[in-house]
């Protein structure tokens, strides 16, 4: 498990900044099962079958600070640019 909460946070130039959020990571699995990806599902997945790895992303409503973040469906506007 995996947590960004702060506003500071920075991931990288090609990458948006997201909303607060937590992940989690698993041998490779359906996202489907967990009710990623899914409308209307606060859940956002995304698997690496050459890592065997999925990870589970689900965004949160306060930054770490307490104050509030972005609605958390945003997240699944997310594009990773890294290609």
């Amino acid at each position: 498990m995996c947590y960004m909460m702060s506003k500071q946070g920075y991931g990288g130039d090609s990458i948006e900044h997201w909303p607060p959020h937590l992940m989690f990571y698993y041998s490779q699995t359906d996202p489907a099962n967990r009710g990623a990806n899914l409308p209307g599902s606060p859940i956002f997945a995304s698997s690496d079958t050459s890592e065997h790895l999925t990870e589970f992303v689900v965004a949160v409503q306060r930054w770490s600070d307490g104050t509030e973040g972005r609605d958390p469906n945003e997240a699944h506007e997310h594009r990773d640019t890294r290609k």
